[in-house]
């Protein structure tokens, strides 16, 4: 693999805000549709979760905005991932604009859930070897400084 995994949207209508650009909230669902679309694709489909009696809840997510997205704007969410182990996968995405700048950042955490017990479980073996792989070929990337960023006011 020499890059990461994506998905490609367009700004419409019913995205932009009072301020004619994209919500935030927006920005929100896309990146989460996005980490929601690799799951699906790496061992974690509807169907899966279904005969696992397994899914994956988000524990913590962080959103940077950069740069504003207008109505018909195209762009790119490129998926990677930061860290994993037997529960727990750190994504790490960035909303790329059509002339390559990055609009946008997002870490989340995510938990493997055992359905039954609603409880944190390890994930199933099939979902975690395929963390393995893609980890192993996804491209190497300087992380940018969004990674990890704390809120706070600069004193």
């Amino acid at each position: 693999m020499t890059g990461a995994f994506t998905v490609t949207y367009t700004v419409s209508d019913d995205m932009i805000d009072h301020n004619q650009h994209m919500h935030d909230a927006n920005y929100n669902s896309v990146f989460s549709t996005a980490i929601n679309q690799f799951n699906y694709t790496h061992g974690l489909s509807l169907a899966e979760r279904e005969t696992l009696n397994f899914t994956i809840f988000t524990a913590e997510e962080q959103t940077s905005y950069l740069s504003e997205l207008k109505l018909r704007d195209t762009f790119t969410i490129h998926l990677y991932l930061y860290d994993f182990d037997a529960k727990r996968v750190h994504f790490f995405a960035m909303l790329i604009k059509d002339d390559g700048s990055v609009a946008a950042t997002n870490e989340a955490m995510m938990l493997g859930i055992d359905r039954a017990t609603k409880k944190v479980s390890p994930f199933p073996d099939s979902y975690y070897n395929q963390l393995t792989l893609y980890k192993q070929q996804q491209a190497t990337i300087d992380w940018p400084k969004q990674l990890g960023h704390q809120i706070g006011i600069p004193k």
